[in-house]
């Protein structure tokens, strides 16, 4: 009798400690539910927006480019890489505003409307201003930036550099060089002026060459006011020709 009470204690012991074993188990999966239920999740950035790249050159009330800028500023965040043509009659650079250190406004004139123009207030340090004395009057403004409505008279958009766009690399002096430009780059130019729903297909054929484009643009611009297809590719290439 001894040995059977002994057998049953010992196997009510093992019972225990197996029971204890499980509930163990089970508080440690608890545990560890309760831990990923509360895991706080890791912040994600909030993507920047796709890069606007364009020529503008002249910025004429004729040129898409003029609505698709508009409509990313009020957005409130944009990240431009443009190239310019920065003369007093199409783009002009002013002192900064208030004497608001390393800021300048740059003024897109609209044409045939003295008051038609759109001013922007942008940090000095993303806008690279052409060197007249090598002959380069293209200038670019690049960057990532928030953007908010000015309550001046004076200006309609703040831009806030927050990031940088990256230059890519451009086949402007390639194209320059060739002997085919002239006859490429004039055929555009009647296409955009016969068709203007040409636009974007003719830009993505002259996307690796903003300083072309807005030689193209400006000829187009010429031929269609004027009659003439002036000096603008001239003009986007001189740097080239030294």
């Amino acid at each position: 009798m001894r040995t059977s009470t002994f057998l049953v204690g010992a196997a009510v012991a093992v019972l225990a400690l197996v029971g204890c074993a499980d509930e163990a188990a089970e508080s440690n999966t608890d545990t560890a539910t309760e831990a990923d239920g509360v895991a706080t999740p890791e912040p994600t950035a909030e993507p920047e927006p796709e890069v606007f790249r364009e020529s503008m050159g002249l910025f004429r009330t004729t040129d898409p480019a003029t609505a698709e800028l508009a409509d990313l500023l009020d957005t409130g965040l944009v990240a431009l890489d443009l190239t310019l043509h920065i003369t007093d009659e199409v783009v002009e650079t002013t002192e900064p505003v208030d004497g608001a250190s390393g800021r300048v406004n740059v003024w897109f004139f609209f044409d045939g409307d003295e008051d038609g123009f759109l001013t922007l207030d942008v940090p000095e340090a993303a806008l690279a201003l052409g060197d007249f004395e090598a002959q380069d009057v293209l200038s670019t403004l690049r960057g990532v930036f928030t953007v908010e409505a000015s309550g001046s008279s004076d200006v309609d958009y703040v831009l806030t550099l927050t990031g940088d766009v990256p230059e890519i690399d451009t086949e402007d002096e390639e194209r320059c060089n060739s002997e085919g430009l002239e006859d490429e780059l004039l055929a555009d130019v009647d296409m955009l002026i016969d068709d203007p729903r040409a636009y974007a297909a003719i830009r993505e054929s002259w996307s690796d060459s903003p300083r072309l484009w807005w030689g193209l643009k400006a000829t187009a611009h010429s031929l269609a006011e004027y009659g003439n297809t002036s000096d603008s590719v001239a003009t986007a290439c001189a740097i080239y020709y030294r």
